[in-house]
């Protein structure tokens, strides 16, 4: 009889409907397989995240402050540089409207004068040297330049020497000395404005008949060198263009002066006069704002019309000047009779009342002037 050997018996688990169901432990290999895929995907989404996030920064926060912070500035109006500059009756220009011009939004005014210069006469005051360092300060956008009345003279000659007054050279060789102050004007601001004031007519005849000669050098010097020429001789002359040293005010019906009594230089109202004739074409063609004080100085100048002077013989005498006995001055280089009056505390009027026939702009090294008593 065979021997029956004992089988081996496996435990399996069975499902109700009878089927055989999978092994514990697979079991949990696969469920932990499905976790460890899970969480991969996980980590790589979240990467994913990240990387978006650092390409797209979040916007930051404004607050209402940063609103007004980072507005554009106001714009501010430009300032524009008016310069005036000349001789002495440019002082009286210069004074006037800086009164009138006090204030005025968007201009910075300046002016700068010296009595008894010219361009004939540069060891006074060497003009296109005082100039340059004028604009070069500060660079004008316009410019006047009142000069003229003083260089009834011999010029200097380019090629050297000097031409006299009297030689048809002279106007040209005036206007190249004229011409020279408005290149350095361009030089400092190629876009200035440049006006140049006419000499007004004049008390001495020989004087008077000079400036006319000045004054048409710098009218034709102007057409060639595109600067403005403002006429003032028909200005202060009377209807039959004689000099006048009187005005009437047609506002109030008074008649005024308006020139010293030594027939060249400027009372207040002549002043006012001269001012309000410059002030007018500037105003109107650099389009300066309008002010209270330009108005009043235009209406004052416009209200004063030139009459002739009073005949001699209705004119109240004059008072004797005293000649101190003996006193003499000679004139040494360099000396005007604007200097001269000042180093002797003396008017100017007085020396030349005692010294008929001595032209003021020809005098002479060694010429000597004979001095009144002081007052």
């Amino acid at each position: 009889m065979p021997l029956l050997l004992p089988r081996r018996h496996h435990k399996t688990a069975v499902s109700p409907a009878g089927s055989v169901a999978l092994r514990p432990w697979p079991l949990r290999i696969a469920r932990l397989g499905r976790l460890a895929l899970f969480i991969v995907l996980g980590g790589c989404l979240l990467a994913a995240c990240d990387r978006k996030a650092e390409k797209t920064p979040a916007p930051a926060t404004v607050e209402p402050r940063d609103i007004f912070r980072h507005r554009a500035p106001p714009l501010l109006p430009a300032v524009r540089r008016l310069l005036v500059v000349g001789d002495s009756l440019s002082i009286s220009l210069g004074e006037q409207l800086e009164r009138a011009l006090a204030g005025t939004p968007g201009l910075d005014y300046a002016w700068d004068g010296t009595k008894s210069t010219g361009l004939t006469r540069p060891e006074l005051l060497n003009w296109p040297q005082h100039l340059r360092q004028l604009t070069d300060r500060q660079a004008p956008d316009i410019v006047v330049i009142m000069l003229g009345a003083n260089d009834v003279m011999p010029v200097d000659n380019p090629g050297g020497g000097r031409i006299q007054f009297e030689d048809p050279a002279w106007a040209m060789a005036y206007a190249v000395k004229a011409q020279e102050l408005t290149a350095i004007c361009r030089e400092a601001n190629p876009r200035v404005a440049i006006y140049w004031v006419g000499v007004p007519s004049m008390g001495d005849p020989a004087l008077a008949s000079g400036v006319r000669k000045v004054n048409a050098a710098l009218r034709a010097m102007c057409r060639t060198a595109d600067c403005r020429f403002i006429d003032t001789h028909a200005a202060f002359s009377d209807t039959a263009d004689h000099f006048s040293r009187h005005a009437r005010d047609t506002a109030t019906g008074d008649i005024v002066s308006i020139r010293t009594a030594d027939g060249v230089h400027l009372t207040e109202n002549g002043a006012r006069l001269l001012a309000g004739l410059v002030l007018a074409p500037i105003a109107a063609t650099e389009k300066l704002p309008v002010t209270a004080g330009m108005d009043e100085l235009l209406a004052r100048s416009r209200d004063l019309a030139v009459v002739p002077d009073p005949e001699p013989s209705s004119q109240p005498s004059a008072v004797p000047h005293r000649i101190d006995s003996g006193r003499v001055h000679t004139i040494k280089s360099g000396e005007t009779l604007a200097s001269i009056a000042k180093q002797l505390h003396l008017p100017e009027q007085d020396i030349l009342a005692v010294n008929p026939g001595v032209n003021p702009r020809r005098l002479a090294i060694g010429q000597k002037l004979r001095l009144p008593r002081k007052r």
